[in-house]
C-alpha cells in the first residue's frame, strides 16, 4: 500500500454542555421537561502536500438547543401510557471528516471522507403502554416515530471504472415501527426461578437524497435492520444467592 503525509490527520474536540430540567406532578399525571444546550468546535488538522510537512486546518462551530418532554398517565396501579418527544444529535466523526484515503479490503474500494460533512439532528416521538403484573414482570407495547434532518450516510464518487466510497449529507430520512417487550416469570408452570425475556421490533426507514448532486436514490437507512428478535431467559435463585 502506498501512502503519503496528506492521509495523515490530526483531531481535536471541544465540548461544553448544560441542561435544565423540570418535574411535574399532578394526580395521575408525571411530567417531565428538560433543556440541553451544547456547543463546541471540532478541528481537524491534516497535511496538503505528498511529501512536506505543511498543514491545513478546518474548523467545525456549534451551538445547539435539544428539549426533551416525557409525559405519563397512571391509568391504574400497574398500567400507564407513556408519551415522549426528545432531539438529539449525531455528529460527524474525524475519519467521516477527514480527506485521508484508505483502502477497504472488504469493498475492495479506497474510502475517503468529507470536510463539508454536517452533523445530524433526530427528532424522537414514542407513544407506549406499559403493564406491570407484578414486581419482576413487564409488558410494554410503543410506537416510535423519528425524523433526521442531514442524516449521514454512505455514498460512492466514480473514480472512472472504480468507485470510491465517502460519505454525505442526505437531505433527510425518516424511521418508524413498533416495538413489544415482555418479561414474564414461569412460575405458573412450576418454574419460579426463572423468566423468560422477549423483545421484538419492526422498523421502516427511507432517506431522501438531493437528486441534482448526488449518485444516490431514495433508498432505507444504510445499516438499517427491518427487524429485530432479542429473546432471554433469567434464572434467579434467592436462597443460593446465584442469578
Amino acid at each position: 500500500e502506498d501512502t503519503d503525509n496528506r492521509n495523515s490527520y490530526k483531531g481535536e474536540n471541544l465540548n461544553g454542555a448544560g441542561y435544565l430540567s423540570f418535574k411535574l406532578t399532578a394526580g395521575k399525571l408525571n411530567l417531565t421537561a428538560g433543556l440541553r444546550g451544547e456547543t463546541g468546535r471540532m478541528t481537524l488538522t491534516s497535511y496538503d502536500k505528498i511529501y512536506e510537512f505543511t498543514t491545513r486546518s478546518k474548523s467545525y462551530d456549534y451551538f445547539d438547543l435539544y428539549p426533551s418532554v416525557n409525559g405519563s398517565w397512571n391509568i391504574s396501579k400497574n398500567e400507564l401510557i407513556r408519551v415522549a418527544y426528545g432531539k438529539s444529535v449525531n455528529r460527524q466523526e474525524f475519519r467521516e471528516l477527514s480527506s485521508s484515503v484508505y483502502y477497504d479490503f472488504n469493498l475492495f474500494s479506497d474510502v475517503k471522507g468529507n470536510p463539508e460533512l454536517k452533523h445530524a439532528t433526530i427528532n424522537n416521538i414514542d407513544l407506549r403502554y406499559e403493564y406491570y403484573p407484578s414486581n419482576n414482570e413487564y409488558v410494554t407495547l410503543a410506537l416510535f416515530y423519528k425524523h433526521f434532518k442531514n442524516p449521514i450516510e454512505w455514498t460512492y464518487l466514480d473514480a472512472g471504472g472504480s468507485y470510491t466510497y465517502t460519505f454525505e449529507n442526505a437531505l433527510a430520512a425518516n424511521n418508524m415501527g413498533a416495538e413489544a417487550d415482555i418479561r414474564k416469570n414461569l412460575s405458573f408452570i412450576g418454574l419460579p426461578s426463572l423468566t423468560l425475556g422477549l423483545n421484538a421490533a419492526y422498523i421502516y426507514s427511507k432517506v431522501k437524497f438531493d437528486k441534482e448532486s448526488s449518485l444516490e436514490r431514495d433508498r432505507a437507512m444504510q445499516g438499517q435492520s427491518p427487524y429485530i428478535i432479542n429473546t432471554s431467559l433469567f434464572y434467579d435463585n434467592e436462597k443460593w444467592g446465584v442469578s
